[in-house]
């Protein structure tokens, strides 16, 4: 195994480790870089929900709705204060702030519920999904198809990132045309394979929905935004609701679409399902999109 693999299958981990500074002050003192050297946004929602399982009951987070302020620095601590907001018979819910500096960057709403028995039903399944064990890793199909690819493309997808993606139809996705603003894809993070408890894997589920699910917004402009890099995308609040358990390290099928963008915004939303057809989340996010004047992005 290579130092960079190494280090890699200790993601999970680090981003799980917060060092308690205070009654309820929790720092990460290990930072996930972008592609756009600031901070990673599913850093800031995973860790926060992690830092209120911390002083919360021992149940699953049903729900969470997280704003981002500002951009996050890669060579800082983040520290992550939680406030206690409710504490019911089969509800809680607490408020977590992160900051870097004593600035805040990223807040956090989330509710814990204990799980009861109710109606069941859910929409969608994997059913003609083409498995994930057929399909390249977007990393192999960018540099089997380097030649069509603009550089900044090429470099982004070279570059070492805790997320594994295999799009079902990448020759779409890069050249051709999305139908009806969807567009879906496997994801897992296996360095989560060390992680055991389950509340840690919906903390890892909350880091990896950050992941990919703006560029449903981004690849409807695809002529100004995947191949040239000339759109500026940045996420605004992110909602993520968990509907099972999930392990984070097993393939996952996330199937986005964007059903609206305007007014300098766009909106994605994505069903999360397992290998087994089960619906495990779903997420919701609006991003700030406009057209970036300057050199090529690469996010």
């Amino acid at each position: 195994m290579s130092a960079e693999s190494a280090i890699d299958m200790e993601t999970a981990r680090a981003l799980l480790q917060l060092e308690q500074v205070a009654e309820r002050r929790f720092r990460s003192q290990y930072n996930q870089e972008n592609y756009g050297g600031t901070l990673f946004g599913g850093q800031a929602l995973g860790q926060a929900l992690a830092a209120a399982h911390r002083t919360a009951p021992g149940w699953p987070v049903h729900s969470c709705t997280g704003y981002y302020h500002r951009g996050g620095a890669v060579d800082q601590p983040v520290d992550y204060d939680v406030e206690v907001v409710r504490d019911g018979r089969r509800f809680a819910a607490r408020r977590v702030l992160a900051s870097q500096g004593g600035y805040p960057i990223f807040d956090l709403l989330c509710s814990f519920h204990d799980p009861e028995e109710g109606f069941r039903h859910q929409v969608g399944d994997v059913t003609g999904v083409p498995s994930p064990d057929g399909l390249l890793d977007i990393k192999d199909f960018v540099t089997l198809h380097g030649d069509r690819l603009p550089k900044h493309i090429q470099e982004r997808h070279a570059r070492n990132f805790p997320i594994e993606v295999r799009l079902l139809d990448p020759e779409n996705y890069f050249f051709g045309a999305l139908r009806d603003s969807q567009h879906s894809y496997w994801f897992r993070m296996p360095s989560a394979a060390a992680v055991e408890g389950m509340r840690d894997h919906q903390c890892l589920l909350a880091f990896m929905s950050d992941y990919w699910l703006a560029s449903t917004v981004g690849a409807v402009r695809r002529s100004q935004s995947i191949i040239t890099g000339r759109v500026f995308v940045a996420t605004l609040n992110h909602s993520l609701w968990f509907h099972a358990p999930v392990r984070a390290d097993e393939w996952l099928l996330f199937r986005t679409e964007s059903p609206w963008s305007g007014e300098g915004r766009g909106l994605v939303r994505g069903l999360i399902y397992d290998r087994s057809g089960q619906l495990i989340a779903n997420a919701v996010q609006e991003v700030s999109m406009r057209p970036h004047k300057g050199n090529p992005v690469p996010a």
